[in-house]
C-alpha cells in the first residue's frame, strides 16, 4: 500500500512540474513575442507617424570613400563589435535596428553611440559646424532638433512636443565677451524644465531671456500642429521634483513674461 501511495505522489509531483514548465514556456514565448515583435512594430509606427511633425537637422553627405563597413567594438560587452557604415549612417546595434534606422537619410537622429564614436575617430566631425558637433557630443535623446538664430548668437534646441524637458545647445560666455554678445565660449548643453520654468543642472546660458522667448514660440507652434497626441509615443517626464525658485530665477521669469506680453501685443503668435 505504501508503495502505491509513493508512486501516486511521484506521478502527482511530475504532473505539477510538467504544468509549471508549460506555464514557464508559455510565459517565455509571450514575452519574446511582445519584446521582439510587438514592441519594435509599435516603435516603428510611432516614429513614422511623428516624423512629419518633428523637425530635425540633416547632416551633409560624406564622401563616397566612407561607403564601407567598419567594425566598432562595444564598450559594454567584451568580444562584441558592430558593423558601421558612415556614408549610409547605418549600424548593426539593436537600438539602431529598432529605432534610429526609421529616420530619413542623413538625419542627425540616426546617430547611435557607435556611429557617433566612429565619426569622431575618423575625423568626419570636423566637417560639421561647431554647434552640430556639440549636439552630437552630448548624445541624441530628443525627437525634434531646430536651429535658431539669436540677436548675437545661435543655438540648437532639442525637445519633444509632449515633453517638458528642453535642451539648448549654445555658446558659453568667455571672460572677454561683451555682456550682450556675441559669445565665443565653448558649446555647452543647458537643460530647461518648461513645466517648472527653471534651468536645471547649473546656471542658465547667456541671453537666457531671449532664448526662452524663442523656445516658447517654437514649442507652442510645434504643439499646435501636432495631431492626435494620444496616438503618439508617450514621453516619460523627468526632473519632476520641485526645485526652489531663486530670486534671480523669479526676476528672469518676470522679464520673460514682459517680453512675451510685448510680442503678443504687436505680432500674433503663429500656430
Amino acid at each position: 500500500m505504501s508503495t502505491i501511495t509513493a508512486q501516486t505522489h511521484a506521478v502527482s509531483d511530475h504532473s505539477v512540474l510538467v504544468w509549471l514548465a508549460g506555464l514557464l514556456l508559455i510565459g517565455l514565448i509571450s514575452w519574446s513575442i511582445h519584446y521582439f515583435i510587438i514592441v519594435p512594430m509599435q516603435r516603428k509606427r510611432h516614429i513614422l507617424e511623428s516624423i512629419p511633425y518633428c523637425p530635425s537637422l540633416l547632416l551633409p553627405q560624406l564622401p563616397a570613400e566612407h561607403d564601407k563597413i567598419m567594425r566598432v567594438d562595444s564598450q559594454r560587452l567584451i568580444h562584441l563589435s558592430y558593423r558601421v557604415n558612415l556614408y549610409q549612417l547605418t549600424c548593426s546595434c539593436l537600438r539602431f535596428r529598432r529605432i534610429r534606422r526609421f529616420y530619413p537619410a542623413n538625419d542627425i537622429r540616426r546617430l547611435c553611440r557607435h556611429l557617433r564614436r566612429e565619426l569622431q575617430n575618423s575625423g568626419c566631425l570636423q566637417n560639421l559646424d561647431e554647434l552640430t558637433r556639440g549636439v552630437i557630443s552630448f548624445r541624441l535623446r530628443d525627437g525634434c532638433y531646430v536651429r535658431e538664430s539669436l540677436t548675437n548668437s545661435e543655438m540648437i534646441v532639442g525637445f519633444h512636443p509632449r515633453s517638458s524637458i528642453v535642451r539648448v545647445y549654445t555658446y558659453r560666455k568667455s571672460p572677454d565677451d561683451p555682456l550682450g554678445g556675441p559669445y565665443t565660449g565653448a558649446v555647452d548643453k543647458f537643460t530647461y524644465n518648461h513645466r517648472q520654468e527653471i534651468w536645471v543642472y547649473g546656471e542658465p546660458p547667456p541671453n537666457a531671456d531671449e532664448i526662452l522667448t524663442v523656445v516658447e514660440t517654437l514649442m507652442t507652434a510645434c504643439r499646435a500642429r501636432y495631431p492626435n497626441p494620444e496616438k503618439l509615443p508617450h514621453i516619460k517626464e523627468t526632473l519632476q521634483m520641485p526645485i526652489p525658485e531663486t530670486e534671480a530665477a523669479m526676476a528672469a521669469r518676470a522679464r520673460r513674461e514682459s517680453i512675451l506680453a510685448a510680442r503678443r501685443s504687436t505680432t500674433p503668435l503663429q500656430q
